[in-house]
């Protein structure tokens, strides 16, 4: 038989202290679990959070058998009655299995089925959190009969816990949707096909897109160097500096961002580079530890997404001629070179370039041009 421990005030510490490590550190919550169901006695023990309304996430088992936990979750969670008797109590409340009646219990199918075969006598269950859509439930059971002054002990330890578990759950919470709207954040970025990088004030890359990455593999008039971000040669590279640190605001009592160009070694038109201050108002600012940071966005003016062309042709039922001309001229190409890198007559060139025109409802080249910068901002997740 599993012989419970008399609890001290340094036990009840302990196990706070570590409720609170697990709602940094998620992988922890098994490990907490275990601790409770050791302090109070118990063989099989779950901790769960999930919506109200549509069932439990399981966070951590413990002493369940894979089968038992698969069909507590899959089915037995909705017949639970010491479940359903503590979803209508207030957080913080404990309720042990006096809760329901004891011949209904063993009558309920949840008992004769799955409880019953795992040996289980005694339950007792907090639910310690209970806002909005978010419902958490710490659920011990244990296999011996134990005296009632341990027991009571037991759910009193559980009393001590729960407005932690609820407060280190709220953390939780926090945590995970601000790990989402990261993650989100940072899948948007890599939507755009300009290069941006997060940077620290000295121009050290804390973050970098999928087109970022990119241009640093080219290494055609911008680099990284020691994990800085460097142009091709000294003077740009103490221009960009120079940027970057005015707009993180050192040596200044305003941050403000700025523009240059950054000329490369190949024959391409040289980059346009804005630099922007990065607020504290971004989750941004936690990549850099809280320090100044800023934003830089690299443009290649030469860089004519595939994707374009198909844009244009869904949105304006370009042909598939007229969808290359106009990506082309809308790079500020003269029509006639165009026409020479297109293999088509000038006047060929010239009756699609007007179809575009129509078709777009653009007026003129340099319209064209706006339109397809727009465009080719956003690239599609398959370029």
């Amino acid at each position: 038989m599993r012989k419970t421990a008399m609890y001290s005030a340094s036990d009840v510490a302990s196990l706070i202290a570590s409720t609170y490590d697990a709602a940094l550190e998620p992988g922890r919550w098994p490990g907490l679990l275990q601790l409770i169901s050791d302090k109070i006695g118990s063989n099989v023990a779950r901790l769960s959070l999930g919506d109200a309304g549509q069932g439990l996430e399981i966070l951590a088992w413990v002493g369940a058998e894979a089968s038992f936990a698969r069909a507590y979750e899959d089915r037995f969670a909705e017949l639970d009655p010491m479940v359903s008797a503590v979803r209508g109590t207030v957080s913080g409340t404990v309720l042990t299995d006096r809760a329901a009646a004891g011949s209904k219990l063993e009558r309920s199918e949840f008992y004769r089925q799955w409880a019953r075969p795992q040996g289980l006598y005694k339950v007792v269950v907090t639910k310690f959190l209970h806002e909005g859509d978010a419902l958490g439930m710490l659920w011990c059971a244990s296999r011996q009969r134990v005296e009632r002054s341990r027991s009571a002990e037991g759910a009193q330890v559980l009393r001590h816990l729960a407005p932690h578990l609820q407060r280190a759950m709220r953390v939780h919470l926090r945590l995970g949707r601000l790990s989402v709207e990261q993650q989100a954040a940072i899948e948007a970025l890599d939507l755009l096909n300009p290069a941006l990088f997060v940077v620290d004030a000295s121009t050290g890359i804390k973050f970098a897109n999928h087109a970022g990455e990119a241009l640093l593999t080219r290494m055609d008039g911008v680099r990284s160097e020691r994990g800085k971000l460097c142009a091709f040669n000294v003077t740009l590279t103490n221009r960009l500096r120079a940027l970057v640190a005015h707009a993180a605001g050192v040596g200044h009592d305003v941050a403000v961002g700025g523009a240059m160009a950054i000329e490369r070694p190949s024959s391409n038109r040289a980059y346009q580079v804005l630099v922007s201050p990065l607020t504290t108002r971004t989750i941004w600012r936690s990549v850099v530890s809280q320090g100044p940071a800023a934003v830089v966005l690299i443009i290649d003016p030469d860089l004519a997404p595939a994707n374009v062309e198909q844009q244009l042709r869904a949105f304006y039922g370009l042909t598939p001629a007229e969808a290359r001309l106009a990506c082309a001229v809308g790079q500020g190409n003269d029509v006639s070179a165009v026409a020479e890198a297109l293999g088509v007559l000038p006047s060929t060139a010239r009756t699609h370039l007007h179809h575009v025109f129509i078709k777009t409802g653009t007026q003129g080249q340099a319209e064209l041009v706006r339109l397809v910068d727009k465009m080719a901002f956003i690239r599609h997740r398959g370029n």
